[in-house]
């Protein structure tokens, strides 16, 4: 019952700055980020226990394969210089068979900008276009390139094999090609013995491109502006955001926005006009989540950078009626009927709740997608499910008994309404029969004191 003012979910990402504040943040968030990028399931251990007794939503975000210098002969670029990739800098990945006369290779976050000339005896020979610092580790983006190498490690699977064992709702998966990618790693989850839900991070020009086959398999999309803004010219940014989450919605899955929400906070006790501004169109496009990153894990002000996300949300929450973009969701199947019939007896019957007995979490996830303005209570016995639907927009899971006939659903759903609301009308979605795990029943009941 935790935010029940508050409908936009809030991801935080675990760091230095907040690890040692973690009880004076759990009753503000819903969710913790661990970037494998920045830790290791040693230091994931520590925070287990906190995050289980306030069941807070657990995602680990995988490390990928990032391409990155392993080893630099040369440093000091200059616009005009030959740079020859395999003689004066050794990567951890060499894209010679892949990349092409006339792609770009993009270093350090694309502040340094090359294009390749010519490709011979194994080297990959460009020009400085945009000059620079090259230092080992610094990261290496080729947003032409089609890269053939593996987007999952032997390390990622080590991460993955933990985070089954310890039950993590989400595992993000970076650089994100196409469907095939999320049905790799759905194998290696089932794999093991593990049903947590798989997160695509957009961040690479051929993600943006099959964006309606990794929305369709995957359960939720990440807008990762950090590389995405890298990949792309970074105009495009605002327009791609604004795509993604629109279509990830119509597909009825969890959209979460990140990077740099709020990243003047990671030294500055206010956050700037546009950081403010950022949020809410955010909210207004249709996010279910809102990430943040250095501003929780390294910044000055992590607390008060939740705030700032929580009070900014409350508010663009209340506009949501004038300024929110409407999904029509894509996918033809009952529950998505059920979903849009519910939708619908709200603006016809003003109701004060809508209960969702749910297994999967699904139909409270389908219902949400359409804003109503009442919160979306999700009954369920599975607490896997309960802690999953704290990341999506507007649903407030319910912990309750497993039961094994409707009337026992309906029994539990209106004294749980009868502790919320005080009279009025409320509605409840259901699946009959009992057992099958879907939704097929809506039924409209009133409470009179």
């Amino acid at each position: 019952m935790k935010n029940l003012d508050r409908k936009t979910k809030i991801l935080i990402t675990m760091g230095p700055s907040i690890e040692n504040k973690l009880k004076d943040v759990v009753k503000l968030i819903d969710g913790i980020r661990f970037n494998m990028s920045h830790t290791n399931v040693e230091d994931i251990k520590k925070y287990l226990d906190i995050l289980e007794k306030n069941n807070i939503a657990k995602l680990m975000d995988l490390k990928g394969n990032k391409i990155r210098i392993k080893k630099t002969f040369k440093s000091e670029l200059k616009s005009g210089d030959e740079f020859v990739i395999g003689k004066d800098i050794i990567l951890t990945y060499h894209p010679v068979d892949e990349t092409e006369e006339g792609h770009f290779i993009l270093i350090n976050d694309g502040k340094i900008k090359l294009r390749v000339k010519e490709i011979k005896d194994n080297l990959i020979y460009s020009e400085v276009l945009i000059g620079g610092t090259v230092k080992e580790g610094m990261g290496v983006n080729l947003p032409d390139t089609h890269l053939k190498m593996p987007i999952i490690s032997n390390e990622d699977i080590e991460n993955i094999k933990f985070a089954i064992k310890h039950d993590f709702e989400y595992i993000a998966l970076s650089f994100v090609r196409n469907k095939n990618d999320i049905i790799n790693l759905r194998n290696i989850i089932y794999e093991y013995g593990g049903d947590t839900s798989v997160i695509a991070k957009i961040e690479t020009k051929e993600g943006l491109r099959n964006i309606v086959e990794i929305a369709e398999y995957s359960d939720g999309v990440m807008v990762a502006r950090g590389d995405l803004g890298v990949e792309i010219p970074i105009e495009y940014l605002p327009i791609e955001q604004k795509n993604i989450i629109n279509i990830t919605n119509k597909w009825g899955k969890l959209t979460i926005t990140a990077t740099q929400m709020l990243d003047s906070m990671v030294s500055n006790p206010y956050p700037t006009r546009a950081e403010i501004t950022d949020i809410a169109n955010a909210i207004f496009d249709g996010t279910d989540c809102l990430m943040l990153s250095n501003e929780t894990a390294i910044g000055k002000y992590p607390i008060e950078a939740i705030k700032v996300m929580n009070k900014v949300a409350k508010i663009s929450e209340q506009n949501m009626e004038k300024f929110a973009v409407k999904t029509n969701l894509e996918c033809s199947s009952i529950s998505t009927g059920i979903a849009h019939a519910t939708y619908t007896l709200y603006t016809k019957l003003n109701p004060k709740i809508i209960m969702t007995p749910t297994w999967s979490g699904k139909s409270a996830m389908l219902i949400s997608k359409f804003r109503p303005n009442v919160p979306i209570i999700a009954l369920t016995p599975k607490m896997e499910t309960f802690k999953k639907l704290r990341l999506v927009w507007g649903v407030v899971p319910y912990h309750v008994d497993e039961v094994n006939n409707m009337d026992d659903i309906l029994e539990i759903s209106k004294k749980v309404a009868e502790s919320m609301i005080d009279e009025g009308i409320y509605i409840t979605t259901l699946g009959h029969p009992i057992g099958k795990k879907k939704t097929n029943v809506i039924k409209v009941e009133v409470i009179k004191r």
